[in-house]
């Protein structure tokens, strides 16, 4: 497979190094790469603004650097998930968000996770006390063997967990969209996806 001038940038930037718009073009020009400095900073932009740099100001310029890999993947599927959720209806997100994240994670969801999906204290409150689907919460012995398995994000010693001990059709097809869009977001489509016309399941039914 061919190196792209992307992937050039970043070796480049490997091992924790921050470097400016003009420090890479000089770079590049020693390995016999010679694009115009207004090119280098549209790459490097490109890649700020789908997260694989990190832009730092340094005035009168900018430098650059990897995103740190840690902090990017522990909110990467949070975030993916929160956005993806955005499409359902407030009072149905609590609902959606544990069905799909249980599936996911093969595991209930600790409420510190729904809090990261965008749930707020009043809609899982509203969600309990009047569930349209049967909401469980996990003895705490249970909660307690989980958050040990849990290493990627911190969760309350005392933060609940829930598990659904139900379903219903529109919670699926909520579901189903959920995951679309998910999946959509993590994985590269480019090259795949039409890009004058809207693909749905009608156009396969």
């Amino acid at each position: 497979m061919p190196v792209t001038l992307c992937d050039t940038i970043l070796q480049l930037l490997e091992g924790g190094k921050q470097l400016s718009i003009s420090r890479i073009t000089r770079d590049l020009k020693k390995m016999d790469i010679e694009e115009h400095r207004l090119v280098i900073t549209g790459y490097l932009r490109a890649l700020r603004d789908v997260g694989k740099l990190d832009e730092i100001e340094v005035p009168p310029s900018k430098t650059y650097k990897l995103l740190e890999e840690q902090t990017k993947d522990e909110k990467h599927f949070y975030s993916v998930f929160e956005k993806a959720l955005q499409q359902i209806e407030p009072h149905d997100r609590f609902y959606v968000a544990i069905y799909v994240s249980s599936k996911i994670l093969a595991r209930p969801v600790f409420k510190e996770e729904l809090k990261l999906l965008g749930i707020t204290e009043k809609l899982i409150k509203a969600a309990m006390y009047q569930p349209s689907i049967p909401v469980k919460q996990i003895s705490e012995s249970h909660s307690k063997s989980l958050r040990k398995l849990i290493t990627r994000i911190e969760i309350p010693e005392s933060d609940p967990a829930y598990e659904l001990n139900g379903e219903n059709e529109k919670l699926l097809s909520d579901s189903f969209s959920v995951l679309v869009d998910v999946s959509k977001e993590a994985l590269d489509l480019r090259g795949l996806l039409p890009k004058s016309k809207q693909v749905s399941i009608e156009n396969y039914s």
